[in-house]
């Protein structure tokens, strides 16, 4: 049977996709801007006390979908020149960007971290160093050339990580102690398992502060909407015990989804400028490894496109259940599997079931969900897991949409498809415009 004769022959009928109404609903956002002046100001002091003139100071940055990241670090940058420093970008992110230094490079320029627009020399070599080992043995290798640094300064967000639970997750200890450890320690410290990261985390930190001069660092957080809330200039010997901190805040402002149990969840996007993930498994409840608390449980999953950002690197595909063509079509299976190996979580890079266009894609989601033949599927639509406060929800959601915030933004409608089955928008909720 044909994927297009699967989605019509459902018990649902044809055009399941067009027939389901659906509610555009959106959370008031705050007025808040976070002022980079009190970053300045805050840094200045810090980088003229701890950083002599003159040092070779390694500005370690990498981590993708980070609201303001590239005016963060073109702050740092400014402060420590002005202070006579030599800044330098040290791309600190594993094994991303295919685990080469183009591809690394690359991704720092799609984040906006130009090393030409800053003006500084870009190091991005992926000779690592082991300067120790674990108390499981596994080796705890650095970078060369953060190594070669008179100090470094790690640049990251706090926020809890997508495939563990620690008093430390992602931040600025796993910027110093994964991030800088290249392909080589990346695979080495994942090798551990994610269940030994309460312990690993910090020993390896240990190790990472008597092998470099970290005089401090900037950890970022974010609210709801995905905006820079605060930055805090971390001194160096305090990385580990703010990290646990910050994360609780973190926690704070996490941007969940408001509903407990979902049929069916549309992403317009995923990919690595999302999340690490590819999509946050704290929102979608799907986790490549072992399940982990989340406010939200999915019963299927629909993801319909794969960031241009993300280089072709689909990791986290594999949670999807249901892709149509243009998504595999960008997937580049050589990134994708260079980061599950590097993870250790194979899961993520699986192939989901591959259907023509979004409207088969949706439909088939629909048709293979259990238990719901007698009442209308609760269904959300948003543009990926980053964006949570704008959502297009169906009727049996939009009651708990409301009671948690959200205001509904004009009557129930149907979703706009192209004649070639991409799903258009809904409401004012773009997806696929038509060219």
């Amino acid at each position: 049977m044909s994927t297009a004769s699967m989605s019509t022959a459902s018990s649902r009928g044809p055009g399941a996709a067009e027939a389901l109404e659906w509610f555009e609903v959106r959370r008031p956002t705050p007025q808040s801007v976070y002022d980079l002046a009190d970053l300045e100001a805050a840094l200045g002091p810090v980088v003229r006390e701890r950083v002599p003139a003159g040092a070779r100071a390694g500005v370690a940055v990498g981590s993708r979908g980070i609201s303001r990241l590239a005016e963060v670090v073109e702050v740092v940058v400014r402060t420590l020149r002005s202070a006579g420093a030599q800044p330098v970008l040290v791309p600190a992110m594993g094994s991303h960007g295919g685990a080469t230094p183009e591809g690394q490079a690359a991704v720092l320029e799609h984040l906006g971290v130009s090393p030409a627009r800053l003006g500084v020399p870009l190091d991005a070599s992926m000779e690592v160093v082991e300067v120790g080992r674990l108390s499981c043995g596994k080796p705890f290798y650095l970078s060369k050339s953060a190594l070669a640094c008179d100090v470094v300064v790690p640049v990251n967000r706090v926020k809890p990580h997508t495939d563990f639970r620690a008093p430390v997750e992602s931040g600025l200890t796993k910027m110093l102690t994964i991030g800088l450890g290249k392909e080589l320690g990346a695979s080495s410290l994942h090798s551990a398992g994610f269940s030994s990261f309460a312990q690993v985390l910090p020993e390896a930190m240990a190790m990472a502060s008597q092998a470099l001069e970290v005089p401090f660092g900037v950890a970022l957080l974010e609210d709801a909407w995905h905006r820079l809330r605060r930055a805090e200039v971390v001194p160096g010997e305090r990385i580990l015990e703010r990290d646990e901190q910050l994360l609780a805040e973190a926690w704070q402002h996490f941007g969940a989804l408001p509903f407990d149990e979902v049929d069916l969840l549309v992403l317009r996007e995923m990919g690595k400028t999302i999340s690490g993930a590819g999509m946050d498994p704290n929102v979608t409840g799907r986790f490549p490894g072992s399940p982990l608390p989340a406010r939200t449980s999915v019963a299927r999953l629909v993801a319909l496109d794969l960031t241009d950002g993300s280089g072709g690197n689909a990791i986290g595909v594999g949670m999807a259940d249901v892709i149509p063509q243009r998504l595999r079509d960008k997937v580049d299976w050589a990134a994708t599997y260079a980061n599950a190996l590097a993870s250790k979580s194979l899961a993520g890079a699986r192939l989901p079931m591959v259907v023509g266009t979004d409207a088969e894609a949706i439909e088939v989601a629909l048709s293979s969900l259990v238990g719901v033949e007698q009442k209308a599927p609760a269904v959300v639509a948003m543009a990926s897991t980053l964006e949570v406060g704008h959502l297009a929800v169906s009727g049996p959601l939009l009651g708990q949409a409301k009671a948690a915030g959200y205001e509904q933004l004009g009557p129930a409608r149907r979703a706009e498809f192209s004649p070639r089955g991409s799903l258009v928008r809904i409401g004012s909720l773009e997806f696929f415009p038509s060219p």
